[in-house]
Parts: C-alpha cells; structure tokens; sequence
C-alpha cells in the first residue's frame, strides 16, 4: 500500500493540490464530523489536500476596491478541490477500493442546526491529523508556505494506507490580529477551545453562535461594531453580545424588505449539481464573496497582516447606490496603504 499512498498523493499534487497528506479512521476519533464512516462506513483511511488560493487579490479585495477578484478565485479553487477529489476517488475505484470525496463546503450532518453547523466530513480535522497544516488561532488550517488561504478537500476510502504524523510545529504565532477582522465577533481573542483526534490535542479560539459567521457570509450584517468600516456584506444589522436572539434576528433579516437586493441578488438561484454537492453545485454567477476575512487576513507575515487589518479598518462601508455596491467613508490612509501593499506584493 506504501505506493499506492505515494500514486494518489502524487496524482492530488499532479491535480492541482499544493500538498497532501494521509490519516486514518483511528487517528480522527473524536468529534461527529471526524468520523470518515459517517460518510463512507468502510472508511480506513483518508487522503487530506489543500489548494491555495493566492493572494494577490488580497489587498483589492480588503481596500473595497472590487470583490469580484475574489470571485473567480473562490469559485475557481472550490471547482479545483472537487476536480482533485474525483480524480483521487476514480483512481481508487479502479483499482477495486470503495471512496468518496465530500463537497468542501456547503454539507452538513443532519442533526446540525444554523447555530451549530456541523459539515458531514471535516476537511479541517483531516488536515490536522494528517499533518497537512495545523491550527490557528482562527480555527482555519495553516498549510506550510501558504499560511490559511486555502480551501481543503479529502478523500475517504477503504485502502489501508500508512499515515503521515501531525505538524509538531506551530505555524501560527498567535497574533489574533483573525479576531479584529470579523465584524460579528465569530471568535474570541482570550478564550480557547480544544478538540482531541486519535488522543491528540488541538487548540484554537473559542466560537461563539455559527449565525455570527453565517449573517456575515450571508451578507446580512457585515458593519463593524465602531460602524466605521464593514465587510462586502451591505446588511447593517448589528448583533448584540450574547447570543441568545440571534436566531430570532436571523429570520428577521432575511424578511427585511430592505435586504431585497441580498436575497434576490446574492443568493444562489441557478445552481449546477451536476458539478457535486454543496457549494461545487454553485455556479460562477452566483458565486458572492462577501467575507472570507479570517482566511484571507493570515496570508504572509505579520508585518503584512498587520497592514491588512489597518487597510480592512480603513476601507470604509459598503452601501448599495443606484444598484452598485460602493464604499463610502474610506479613511485617507487607505489608499496609500492599498500602494504600500501592493509594491510589497512585486517586491515579493
């Protein structure tokens, strides 16, 4: 099986995937969503791949002059995790193993709710525990030499594969400059919250309610608490501390007449489920970055994200005007600092 897993980690590269990595069933024993035979039941072992998203789109997209530089990105990156998957999953077929490639978004255990999402395999745990990257603070998945802009994808099967050992070293430094870049405080700067797979310990920031990253994505509120800058979301609704309403404002919002142009604009209307599950199903037109900020903040050192986070602050709110999205109220630092991380980006 040694040059089975090397062929497949080979092929993943060969795909497309920037690294790859293996672990098996008894090395994720933890949460629901680690369990491989919850989606495929004769599940041994598991591929784990990552494909980078770049990030010379970054600043553009963080300085509000266009989202649409992440569109064909994240729409392009997603459709490459799910190409990979069906080229690992036909090569194991054809050599008589059962396997079974998630969607990498977008699908969900059936006992999750909006306030726990819980996806039906965790690519993110079998990153960790293949040694594929390791935690940040965020939660997202550190890959050597790509920080967290990455989307992860796996694939399950049956064949009895050799693992790869978990990362020993820790990529991220803790900087929590994540926390000052979500505008519905998803998660904390002070407390933490650990995970065991296979009898291994992984730390990252404690989560509060899923809604706070969902309304966010859902560009249902997107506006700072200070109200000086916001994500690409064009929804004002602010969310208070605790989390006990946020169902309730939730379903509020999306009834709120105001909102037509995100509900009928924003959200998918013409998906493609001939492309997989979950988000591969979504087609380029309604692909609609809004966020994806905690990702994209950790793409170099921190000298960098510390400028992304002043550039993001600095960037103003985004409004609907006769039908376009336009920024308002950028700070003047902001354009001096979209150049400054722009010739940092040719001087790299």
């Amino acid at each position: 099986m040694s040059n089975l897993k090397e062929e497949l980690t080979t092929l993943a590269l060969d795909s497309g995937a920037v690294r790859a990595r293996v672990t098996t069933r008894e090395r994720l024993d933890g949460p629901p969503s680690a369990n491989p035979t919850s989606v495929l039941p004769s599940a041994r072992s598991v591929v784990s791949y990552a494909v980078y998203l770049g990030r010379d789109f970054i600043p553009d997209y963080f300085g509000k002059v266009t989202r649409m530089v992440f569109k064909r990105v994240m729409f392009e990156s997603y459709q490459l995790v799910g190409t990979i998957g069906r080229e690992l999953v036909g090569y194991l077929e054809e050599r008589g193993f059962r396997a079974f490639s998630p969607s990498p978004n977008g699908v969900y255990l059936q006992n999750s709710t909006l306030s726990h999402l819980l996806p039906d395999f965790s690519h993110r745990y079998a990153a960790l525990a293949s040694g594929l990257g390791s935690h940040g603070w965020s939660g997202n998945v550190l890959v050597p030499g790509c920080w967290s802009t990455v989307y992860l994808g796996s694939v399950l099967t049956d064949a009895e594969l050799e693992p790869d050992e978990p990362l020993d070293e820790e990529l991220c430094g803790k900087c929590k400059l994540c926390t000052l870049v979500c505008p519905n405080r998803f998660f904390s700067a002070r407390e933490s919250q650990t995970v065991t797979l296979g009898g291994r310990e992984y730390t990252c920031s404690k989560k509060g309610n899923h809604i706070r990253c969902a309304i966010s994505c859902g560009s249902l509120a997107g506006l700072s608490h200070d109200g000086k800058w916001s994500t690409w979301a064009l929804g004002t609704a602010r969310l208070p501390e605790d989390d006990d309403t946020l169902p309730e404002i939730w379903a509020r919002e999306l009834a709120n007449p105001d909102n037509e142009y995100i509900i009928g604009h924003l959200r998918p209307k013409k998906p493609e489920p001939w492309r997989g599950p979950g988000v591969l199903a979504r087609s380029f037109e309604d692909t609609q970055p809004t966020c994806n900020n905690c990702i994209l903040l950790c793409s170099g050192p921190k000298e960098w994200r510390e400028k992304l986070v002043k550039l993001l602050h600095s960037s103003g709110r985004i409004v609907l005007q006769d039908g376009e999205e336009v920024a308002v109220d950028a700070a003047p630092e902001s354009g001096s600092l979209l150049q400054e991380l722009k010739e940092q980006l040719v001087r790299s």
